[in-house]
């Protein structure tokens, strides 16, 4: 039996010999598992606890909040403790990032703590942590933390009924994403509640051509499986709401709930009788079909709009889904044909060829309409479409990477030599020259409308490719348009960092993202702003991003040099001027704290 000082007696004067066992993985089992030990003295166990969560670090508190989460996780195993109130209680404060300490002030705290705490909240006591939460919903003045934590209840019991009440009863806000965020809460909680259920229908009665209440309409069709009255009101919602929108969330939720259900296989098959060839045609014969595998009427719901439609996107809905539930139909094929002959829409043309093609894979048709769409178009879109579809079905067609290539090396829309880019890197002959065009399109800060493509190009680069690092490093240098920025920096998780081929590159990278760290501004610090947002998303945001992506890359052989280069950051004059940089420091920090002993951490936190 171990004294409690054997995993933890702290001593900053002579580091060396202190014991902070608490702070190593491979003990942690060993420690919890002395705290559920019969045979361990409880004044011991109570000493232990005291010592951990009066635990001052002397380096940032990065290790304070280490030992507290420890004593979280030991009253699990040590219910009876006398501190384990104070805890939870501490812990759930932590785990909301804000809250109210009186009436006049609200506490910030950083988000890797706040994440930390929720994390540590399912591994402490739970009948303590349902009971402060239970208080917690009774008793909050904030709507938001009231609904968050309704949320949570719900999640850590199921079918709670203070959280489900709190929520239904909950005022409706004025503004409409208080209300979808209240709607969203109730549906995750409330799976088969009657409460709930009921809750939903009555909104949905009162207002059923309100766009507000397409919400509850979707949040009954995640928590009312099977349940009649749910589908007696989506049924006569989808009947009579004159909301288009409405009528389609209704059918999406009748697809959810109604497996079976007679009632909805008689409405929907009435319903399609009466609708032809439109979205909402398409969206009840996928729920039909859903709801009643192998009725016809369905089927036959998706032909019709195959033959009838002139717009592409509906046939290439209708052509996907038939190729998924019923092959080999002869109807669909012979419409798809039927296009291919008497179309003059080369885009509709350009569809039908391909699902033609999946259809019946052996259809010499389908090879020459598309060789014959590349050599006679005119319009660079179609050519495009036609040589993509083309490699699919052949892929080493020459003509289709042909005139990919032409595409690529001249045509005047910019997002279309992006897309081309995003199928040549895939080949050894092109790869070299598709990269150098995506990195040179780049290079203007006005061209915002292509990042999409620049997405898709970012997701097809291989992990494996030396030029791959260096595309990310280039365009991390050189891009002034903040979306394409981030998704550089979202896809770095893809790159093989075991490459040894990445390995001199990868200190190139990560000094390019500290970098980014220190010198990353928003319009509010600098007049000038040199990279520009292209979507309502906060500075913080972007600082916190670049961060995680930061710690997921750094060996944990450079974390000391890190640690020391960035720890002067974290002061009260960063956080006053610029505390999105300041968070973001502080979320590498404690990736070092969690990755270095107690004592290598106080040495190098305390030197010049």
């Amino acid at each position: 039996m171990y004294d409690w000082q054997y995993f933890f007696k702290s001593d900053r004067s002579n580091l060396n010999q202190g014991t902070y066992r608490i702070f190593e993985p491979e003990w942690k089992a060993e420690i919890l598992h002395w705290f559920s030990r019969e045979d361990v003295d409880k004044q011991q166990k109570e000493n232990f606890i005291q010592a951990l969560i009066d635990f001052d670090d002397g380096c940032g508190d990065f290790y304070r909040y280490r030992a507290y989460f420890l004593a979280a996780e030991a009253i699990a195993k040590f219910p009876e403790s006398r501190l384990a109130d104070g805890i939870v209680e501490q812990i759930l404060k932590w785990s909301y990032g804000y809250f109210r300490q009186d009436r006049r002030a609200w506490q910030i705290l950083p988000q890797p703590l706040v994440e930390r705490a929720r994390k540590t909240l399912e591994l402490t006591d739970r009948n303590r942590v349902v009971t402060a939460f239970v208080h917690l919903v009774h008793t909050t003045e904030s709507r938001t933390i009231m609904r968050l934590a309704a949320e949570k209840l719900g999640k850590l019991d199921p079918g709670n009924k203070s959280a489900i009440a709190a929520l239904a009863l909950m005022p409706i806000a004025e503004d409409e994403y208080g209300f979808c965020q209240r709607s969203y809460s109730l549906a995750e909680i409330g799976v088969g509640d009657e409460t709930a259920i009921t809750t939903f229908i009555h909104e949905i009665q009162t207002n059923p051509d309100a766009e507000s209440c397409s919400q509850s309409i979707s949040g009954l069709g995640k928590i009312a499986d099977g349940n009649e009255t749910a589908i007696a009101a989506l049924i006569h919602l989808m009947e009579t709401t004159q909301n288009k929108h409405n009528c389609q969330e209704a059918i999406a939720s009748l697809r959810r709930i109604a497996s079976g259900n007679q009632n909805a296989i008689v409405a929907l098959s009435k319903f399609l009788q009466q609708n032809q060839g439109d979205r909402i045609c398409y969206d009840a014969a996928c729920a039909l079909w859903q709801i009643d595998p192998g009725n016809q009427v369905a089927i036959q719901a998706l032909v019709n709009i195959i033959a009838t439609s002139a717009r592409g996107y509906l046939v290439d809905s209708a052509a996907a889904y038939l190729l998924e539930i019923s092959p080999k139909n002869q109807e669909a094929i012979a419409s798809l044909l039927e296009i291919i002959e008497n179309t003059k829409n080369e885009s509709l043309l350009y569809t039908a060829a391909f699902y033609l093609w999946q259809f019946e894979p052996v259809n010499p048709q389908v090879i020459s309409t598309l060789s014959q769409l590349i050599q006679t178009t005119q319009d660079e879109s179609v050519r495009y479409y036609a040589a993509d579809s083309l490699l699919k079905t052949d892929p080493d067609n020459p003509l289709a990477i042909a005139t990919l290539y032409q595409i690529l090396e001249s045509d005047s829309i910019e997002y279309r030599r992006l897309y081309v880019a995003k199928i040549l890197v895939k080949t050894d002959e092109y790869r070299y020259k598709a990269i150098q065009t995506v990195c040179e399109l780049v290079k203007s800060p006005d061209k915002y409308t292509f990042s999409e493509a620049i997405a898709a190009f970012l997701q097809v680069l291989d992990p494996n490719h030396p030029l791959t690092i260096d595309t990310y490093i280039h365009l991390l240098n050189t891009t002034k348009n903040t979306s394409i920025l981030m998704d550089v920096i979202w896809s770095l998780q893809r790159l093989n960092l075991d490459n040894k081929l990445f390995q001199e590159k990868l200190t190139e990278l990560i000094s390019t993202l500290v970098q980014l760290i220190q010198t990353f501004v928003d319009s509010d610090e600098q007049n000038s702003c040199s990279i520009k947002p292209t979507i309502d998303i906060s500075y913080e945001s972007y600082l916190l991003d670049i961060a995680d992506s930061l710690n997921k890359i750094l060996p944990v052989e450079h974390l000391p040099k890190f640690l020391t280069s960035l720890k002067d950051y974290l002061n009260q004059h960063l956080y006053k001027n610029s505390s999105y940089r300041y968070e973001a420091v502080l979320k590498i920090i404690w990736h070092c704290a969690e990755n270095l002993n107690y004592p290598e951490f106080y040495q190098l936190w305390h030197s010049k």
